[in-house]
């Protein structure tokens, strides 16, 4: 489902816009986590914590969906997936700087492969990359970065709070703050039924639906494995811009996704250097 925002926002977005197309995922799947989160009789504690709820979705969810959405009216929708996969090695690169927390070998070796990774999907192309298209491509490595440091800023500030409501409230705080940047004036009818379908999907089902799956998962089998799903977000949304919407199977975007997903693999701690071996004395 994640990886299929990709494909939905691929699509909706030349008839939408960016702004607007983010406006109405994040306004419609708040307002449905945050019915979801009152109907299970938990409610939400907008005193409390709507200081950094507001932060969060501010800089952490309007900034980079709008920064994604902008990149996918020059990039495909398999690019940006790929590219979305860089959120743990900024994470950890800012959880270093802000909480002490070490950078091991295996994470090292993993923020390189990643930086190799990026600049295989990028380089490794058909035809020469624009100038256009290297800036997308960069707007979504800005996303990530934003992504990342929330997830930091998250576990720091955001202790006490639920994921879901969470969720639900800054997804609101969310389209509150992209409402100045949202036109008001776009002819809407102008605008095709599959279009409307398009952020219907990427609003319900791939926002909402995604994030209470998501956080029953962290409930079963418990944060760690849970965030390894963000691993297949790039695969799948490979898999829907090909199969749905034609997009070229590339030799640089195959070895360019391998090499991420391997090195975010090792900074998530999914796979583990091998460690040199001791000779015995003598």
């Amino acid at each position: 489902m994640w990886g299929a925002s990709y494909l939905f926002m691929r699509y909706a977005v030349p008839h939408l816009g960016p702004a607007l197309m983010i406006e109405l995922r994040v306004l419609i799947a708040g307002l449905a986590l945050a019915a979801f989160v009152y109907a299970g009789g938990k409610g939400i504690d907008w005193r409390r914590h709507w200081r950094a709820w507001l932060f969060v979705g501010a800089i952490g969810l309007a900034l980079p969906f709008a920064l994604i959405a902008e990149a996918l009216t020059v990039i495909d929708a398999s690019t940006a997936a790929i590219l979305n996969a860089l959120s743990p090695l900024w994470a950890t690169i800012f959880a270093a700087m802000w909480i002490r927390d070490p950078i091991t070998p295996a994470k090292t070796a993993g923020i390189l492969l990643c930086l190799a990774g990026t600049a295989v999907l990028v380089g490794w192309t058909p035809t020469p990359i624009t100038h256009r298209e290297l800036v997308a491509a960069a707007m979504s490595v800005a996303a990530t970065a934003l992504y990342g440091y929330t997830i930091v800023f998250t576990k720091v500030k955001l202790k006490g709070a639920t994921p879901m409501a969470t969720s639900a409230a800054t997804l609101l705080f969310a389209a509150l703050a992209m409402l100045p940047f949202t036109p008001l004036d776009r002819d809407l009818h102008a605008v095709p039924a599959l279009a409307w379908w398009a952020l219907a999907g990427l609003a319900v089902v791939s926002t909402t639906v995604a994030f209470i799956f998501y956080y029953r998962l962290i409930a079963d089998v418990g944060p760690v494995k849970a965030i390894t799903v963000t691993l297949l977000v790039p695969v799948f949304g490979m898999v829907w811009g090909v199969l749905l919407l034609g997009e070229p199977i590339t030799a640089g975007r195959l070895a360019g996704c391998a090499i991420i997903l391997f090195g975010c693999s090792l900074i998530l701690g999914l796979v583990n250097l091998p460690s040199p071996s001791r000779r015995p004395a003598g």
